[in-house]
């Protein structure tokens, strides 16, 4: 990587400071310089470039995380935060680099805080990388860190050990452990690959391992059983083969049986259902018998109900004109005539008199309107006025306020205005503050400032001379200190060199592999007469299973003899037995009575007969005798066959024995063969070797590497002394670095402070002397140099005569405003106050005048308080109400007349109307009677009543009647066939087959019978899951064998790689690899330092990754790199960083190189031998940049970025 500009905002002391390496001079330059006083901000530039891209600084990472106020916020003491300069809001470090790809990308860290104010919070810091030149975003916020290692190749460690060498790391490489050395040094070259088989092979023997001892494990889980198990297995097979059929037979019989019950149940309940809906259509018949006579009385009577419903209508009809008649004829009519026409009369002469009311009422009416007028005129007149007595009544009102307000606003500004002029007076001092108050607030707060500064500055500087004073005495103890300890270390050294010589010289790994040979060559011989001794016990084994094979085969064809004989006895029993059968079979007994003596039979064409006539006493004894010899036969059959079937198994059994005892020989003289071939080859002078010389090497060895372990483990405890002492040394030097540090701090920072006391005495001089020009004789100025008078109460009473002022000012206006409006309102109150008064006079001649004319008008009316419109409505309604009444009186009577005419014409109609129906009643109550005369014929106790009940039944009622009588006779005919039927199915089959059981002792049979057919099914189930289980386990146990061996192999062969190379975490195969790397490393870093420094040489120890150094002046001794001093550690670690930059491979190519501090531990000659080192790399595409405040290396490089410091706390930057 290359790194081509830095960009600083608002870090430290540096405000705004670009570096554009692109750009002359520093394009060109291979060295360049970052030169500046102590504490100007060099060390920020590297802050910047860390920052930038990885968000911390190698500064700030030792620092603990304890908890700090930085301007109001509580952040870590590590923060990077606390980089951003106190007094601005955001500030940022950019840098502009070319990754491991070519390509460019600008990395950028910024801080702000909230609102964009110095007072603002803390805001979470951003991280962003871009590509150049287009800027397009790549990353943000967390995935930025892990872009930017990606694109450099590098993590932040490694980068601030290969590419930038800060203050207190910059021997870090030279005294990393040799684990941190060796993950540098893998990502550097590319090599992780290394890792990665270490892991990859310790991963590979771990799951071969593990796979190999579950597997052993699952052996135990494979059970076989034994031969004599296996056939008692089978046997108990077949018995119960033969017992489960059995049971099957008894359970079909025993089934049929309680099926006979069942069927009997049915019937049962089959014929008293029968029964009862034969008893059931009888009752519903005999229920319907009544309502069916009913209906055919009714159907009877259908012919006389037209008769007698116009009978009853004719006769309701007489009724309501018997009581119209009689109602008309109790009317009297020419009563209310007479009545009606009295009243008429009086009705017209009401309306005669309202006439002549309304006649005499108009002149009076004319009157009253005239003096309404007059009334309305008189009262618009009044409102006029009254109106404008109002208005001008409150125009008065509003000046007399404003006369009042005015006047009290004089007599307070008035008095303000007092008040305000007298404490001016009183405080005329302070005039000139107000008139410019911003500038000499300033001043002031400047003077006082200075003058606190000053105070600090002159502790400070007490403080910082006794602390200096402590820390030279610290530092001269500490110095005396480590070099004691280096003497110690020099001495035990030495000591462990000899030591590591001495184990040197000899070889661990022969010895080792002499060890494992010999115990190698143990192992295979007494494998060997191990498998010698096995086959010989195999081959007895199979000599033996032979043997019982020729007896086991003769004995089989003995039994397959005995089965045949067997076979051909049940042939001839069961034929003798089928043709006793035939002979014996009714369904031959007509063939038997067509047999002719001497003439051949039909059947068997035999000419005698000796069964031609019925001896079936005889021959169901001969057919006895039949059955009892095939049994015996079959008996003897099954025995035969289930014999030879067992032998069978057996026979299998000891042929597959026989084959298992061969193949283990042909194995075991494979495995022996092996052996021996193996042993042949990698014959060594070893084989010659009897027993007892192998184990007497053997012993002789171990002594020896007992030896060696002891020795190696006094190396191991001097080693520890030795890296105690180291670490110890290292402590020390680290202290007495720390306290060489500190008290060039502290003579920085005491000259600081004298320099800044002096600049603050100068400046408190210069404002003395400006301000006693123009407050000398002042009271406030006099107290604030004593300290007597607060600043901020100063502030104060410059405020309040600022606001006195202004106040004086507003009062003096208000009294001018005030005087103006007084003058203003006192005429416009006099003319208001005239016009007033005239209003008032009119509206009382006006009010006086509308209540004459009121009086009269009521005078008119009786004073009555009405309206002409109102009396006059109310005059023409009695006229309205007279005429009405009349033509109403006029109307009823004219009805009266109309009523006594039409009732007459309606009486006559009626008695017309009665006559004619009365004498259809008679005819129709004629008919009637004949038609019961009729009826009661044919249904003697038939009444009148039985008939108008008959007449209230429908025809759909009639109907519906018959029909359910018809369909319940049908029912009862269905009934009865139905229950004889039933009786008839349950009869016959009490008398078919009945069995000899009841149905619970069936029932109970049953039960048994299933529960026993279970328990033999399961125990069927059982013996043929564990005959299958064997089976199964046999095959998979002999897989599982021949996997085990595979894998035993394997594991082995992974097991011995793993021991050399292998671990968890890759880290011996990657030490393996890197050792190789490490010593090209020290080949480039001693090209290097043979121009700084002749007289060392790195070197890398043994089987480890640990650096040594030669002396070349103590004749080539060899020790620690910690006895290194300042000097000498910078100078190697100069050459080691320079080896690291040649050693870059493809993957991390490092152009860019940065050394912060270091040369101040070099004399002027040595100083110039690390320069022409540096100069060097120029040519080879390098940029180097170093950071000192060396005066000789300033004046050495040509090009320099010099960071110089302002007054006011901040530096520039500048390229010369």
């Amino acid at each position: 990587m290359k790194i081509t500009a830095v960009r600083i905002h608002n870090l430290a002391s540096i405000v705004d400071a670009e570096i554009d390496f692109t750009q002359a001079p520093l394009k060109d330059a291979g060295l360049f310089a970052i030169t500046g006083d102590t504490g100007a901000g060099k060390s920020t530039f590297l802050d910047a470039i860390c920052l930038a891209l990885y968000t911390k600084t190698a500064r700030l990472k030792g620092d603990k995380g304890n908890l700090i106020d930085f301007n109001g916020d509580s952040i870590k003491l590590n923060d990077a935060r606390n980089l951003l300069r106190r007094g601005k809001w955001e500030g940022f470090a950019e840098v502009d680099f070319v990754g491991q790809d070519k390509h460019l990308y600008r990395a950028r860290y910024s801080i702000q805080r909230t609102h964009k104010k110095v007072t603002g919070k803390l805001k979470v810091a951003e991280h962003t990388l871009v590509t150049l030149p287009d800027e397009t975003l790549i990353a943000d916020k967390s995935q930025t860190l892990k872009q930017i290692e990606s694109k450099i190749g590098l993590s932040f460690e490694q980068f601030s050990r290969a590419v930038l060498l800060a203050q207190h790391e910059f021997a870090a490489f030279l005294k990393a452990t040799g684990d941190e050395r060796a993950q540098l040094l893998e990502c550097l070259t590319g090599t992780d690959k290394f890792s990665l088989i270490g892991k990859r092979i310790f991963e590979r023997n771990k799951e071969l391992k593990d796979k190999f001892d579950l597997l052993q494990a699952s052996l135990s889980s494979y059970t076989l059983l034994s031969e004599d198990e296996l056939a008692i297995k089978h046997t108990t097979l077949n018995e119960l083969k033969q017992q489960i059929e059995h049971t099957k037979k008894t359970i079909i019989s025993t089934e049929q049986n309680l099926n006979w019950y069942k069927q009997a149940s049915a019937l049962e309940l089959a014929l008293e259902e029968a029964t009862k809906s034969q008893q059931h259509a009888t009752n519903e018949l005999a229920k319907i018998a009544q309502q069916s006579e009913q209906a055919k009385q009714a159907q009877s009577a259908l012919e006389i109900k037209d008769n007698r419903k116009r009978h009853e209508y004719l006769t309701a009809q007489n009724n309501t004109l018997n009581k119209q008649i009689s109602d008309l004829k109790n009317i009297d009519h020419a009563t209310l005539i007479a009545k009606q026409a009295e009243a008429l009369k009086t009705k017209q002469s009401e309306l005669k008199t309202a006439q002549e009311q309304k006649h005499s009422a108009e002149p009076i009416i004319a009157k009253a309107r005239e003096l309404d007028s007059q009334l309305a005129i008189h009262a618009q007149s009044i409102t006029s006025l009254t109106q404008q007595s109002e208005k001008e009544q409150q125009q008065l009102s509003e000046l007399q306020i404003q006369f009042k307000h005015s006047q009290t606003v004089l007599d307070e500004a008035t008095k303000l205005n007092t008040q305000h002029q007298q404490w001016l007076t009183e405080h005329t001092q302070l005039k000139p503050l107000a008139n410019d108050w911003n500038y000499y607030q300033h001043s002031f707060n400047t003077y006082l400032s200075a003058n606190e500064q000053i105070k600090a500055t002159a502790s400070q500087s007490k403080q910082l001379l006794e602390e200096q004073t402590k820390h030279a005495t610290q530092l001269a103890d500490q110095t005396k200190k480590v070099e004691q300890q280096e003497q110690q270390l020099a001495y035990q050294q030495k000591d462990l060199n000899q030591l590591s010589e001495q184990l040197r010289q000899f070889n661990i790994e022969q010895c080792d592999s002499k060890l494992k040979n010999i115990e190698y060559l143990n192992d295979q011989r007494s494998r060997y007469q191990q498998f010698n001794q096995e086959i010989k016990h195999s081959s007895q084994q199979q000599a033996a299973v032979a043997a019982k094979l020729v007896n086991s085969e003769q004995t089989q064809t003995t039994l397959q003899q005995s089965l045949a004989s067997c076979e051909q006895a049940l042939k001839h029993s069961e034929y003798a037995l089928n043709q006793a059968r035939l002979r014996a079979s009714e369904n031959v007994e007509h063939l038997r009575a067509q047999l002719n003596p001497n003439e051949p039979c039909a059947v068997c064409g035999a000419t005698e007969h000796p069964y031609a006539t019925n001896q079936n006493p005889q021959l169901n004894n001969l057919i006895a005798d039949f059955e009892a010899n095939y049994t015996y036969a079959k008996k003897q059959h099954d025995s035969a066959q289930t014999q030879l079937h067992t032998h069978q198994t057996q026979h299998a059994v000891l042929v597959n024995e026989h084959a298992q005892h061969g193949q283990t020989i042909q194995t075991l003289n494979t495995k022996r063969n092996e052996i021996k071939t193996t042993m042949e080859t990698a014959r060594t002078h070893l084989n010659a070797l009897t027993a007892e010389q192998l184990d007497e090497t053997y012993k002789q060895l171990n002594e020896q590497k007992a030896q060696y372990f002891e020795s190696q483990k006094q190396q191991t405890t001097l080693q520890a002394k030795v890296n105690q002492q180291q670490s110890s040394l290292k402590a020390e030097q680290q202290i007495q670095q720390q306290l060489h540090n500190l008290n060039s701090e502290l003579t920085n920072k005491l000259s600081q402070v004298n320099t800044k006391h002096a600049e603050l005495t100068s400046q408190i001089s210069d404002l003395t002397t400006t301000l006693n020009a123009q407050f000398e004789h002042s009271n406030f100025w006099q107290q604030l140099q004593t300290g007597s008078l607060n600043l901020n109460d100063l502030s104060q009473q410059v405020e309040l005569y600022q606001h006195t002022y202004a106040q004086l000012e507003q009062s003096q206006k208000q009294i001018d405003t005030a005087n103006q409006q007084l003058q203003q309102l006192k005429p416009l109150m006099t003319k208001s106050e005239s016009a007033l008064k005239t209003l008032k006079d009119d509206l009382d001649n006006a009010q006086q005048l509308q209540n004459t004319t009121q009086s009269e008008r009521l005078a008119l009316f009786n004073n009555e308080q009405i309206s002409v419109n109102d009396y006059q409505t109310r005059i023409n309604a009695q006229l309205e109400q007279c005429q009405a009444q009349l033509t109403n009186s006029q109307q009823t009577y004219d009805n009266a007349v109309k009523k006594r005419d039409e009732h007459a014409i309606e009486l006559k109609n009626a008695e017309l109307r009665l006559a004619e129906q009365s004498t259809e009643l008679k005819t129709l109550e004629e008919r009637y009677n004949e038609w019961f005369s009729d009826f009661k014929a044919q249904y003697s106790e038939a009444t009148h009543e039985q008939i108008t009940i008959l007449l209230t039944l429908s025809s759909e009622q009639i109907k519906a009647h018959l029909t359910q009588f018809e369909q319940l006779s049908a029912a009862l005919l269905d009934a009865n066939a139905a229950l004889k039927q039933k009786q008839s199915a349950h009869t016959d089959h009490q008398n078919t087959n009945k069995p000899s059981q009841n149905h619970a002792e069936l029932s109970e049979q049953l039960t048994a019978l299933n529960t026993k057919q279970t328990e033999q099914q399961n125990s069927l189930l059982t013996i043929n899951t564990a005959i299958e289980q064997h089976n199964q386990n046999a095959k998979a146990l002999e897989g599982k064998q021949t996997e085990l061996a595979t894998l035993k192999k394997q594991v082995e062969q992974w097991h011995l790689l793993n021991k050399v190379l292998g671990d968890a975490t890759g880290k011996t195969m990657r030490n393996l690899a890197q050792t190789q790397t490490l010593k090209i490393l020290l080949h480039y870093a001693n090209s290097h330092l043979k121009t700084l420094n002749k007289r060392y040489e790195l070197t890398a120890i043994a089987q480890s990754l640990d650096i040594a150094i030669i002396d070349r002046d103590m004749a080539d001794e060899q020790r620690s790199v910690n006895t290194l001093s300042g000097g000498e550690s910078f100078l190697v670690s100069l050459a080691l960083a320079l080896g690291l930059a040649s050693l870059s491979s493809n993957k991390v190519q490092i152009n860019s190189l940065f050394i912060d501090e270091g040369f101040g531990t070099l004399d002027s000659e040595t100083l110039s031998v690390a320069m022409d080192a540096l100069d060097s790399l120029q040519a080879q595409g390098r940029k180097v940049g170093v950071i000192s405040h060396v005066s000789e290396m300033s004046e050495r490089v040509a090009t320099q970025v010099h960071v110089s410091k302002q007054s006011g706390g901040y530096s520039t930057i500048e390229v010369l």
